[in-house]
């Protein structure tokens, strides 16, 4: 943003230009933080999911059926090993998995579960920090909108009367 220095005051001058720039971006940072926040909420609604199928199925195994999409169209019917318990794949990072127990199974995913928490939280923060920015300068707008129309109505002339 250009500033020019305000004579005696000590302020700084902002161009309206530099201001509804600013306003632009903000908006589209608070545009891109929400997806975030949405993408991080669905993730650990994700792994909760999982976390708790996890803990819930049988330990002696048997018949299930296997959801194969979020919106439970397409089920499968599947049997479960008696021994699953330590047979568990669990995703690690990008395209990485490992076979272990479903106890470390669990903790991994309690660990990752915490993870996404903390960034959500820290996410949260920013959106916070961000919109706070974001209504200053829309309230900086709105009162040089309202100078402006009011110099408009003040500076208005009535017509001469023809006569």
């Amino acid at each position: 943003m250009s500033k020019k220095p305000a004579e005696k005051t000590g302020r700084v001058a902002i161009t309206l230009e530099d201001l509804l720039i600013r306003a632009e971006q903000l908006k589209q940072y608070l545009t891109q933080l929400e997806a975030r926040i949405n993408d991080l909420s669905t993730q650990i609604t994700e792994l909760q999911l999982a976390k708790n199928t996890l803990e819930n199925l049988p330990d002696e195994g048997g018949e299930a059926l296997v959801i194969t999409d979020r919106l439970s169209t397409l089920f499968i019917p599947a049997v479960i090993p008696k021994d699953w318990r330590n047979k568990v794949i669990v995703r690690i990072g990008l395209n990485y998995y490992i076979k272990t127990s479903s106890e470390k199974a669990s903790e991994t995913i309690v660990k990752s579960l915490n993870s996404l928490r903390q960034i959500l939280q820290s996410t949260q923060q920013q959106y916070k920090a961000v919109l706070t920015e974001y209504n200053a300068v829309q309230q900086i707008l709105a009162k040089i909108y309202a100078q402006a129309q009011q110099k408009q109505l003040s500076g208005a002339t009535p017509a001469p009367s023809g006569g």
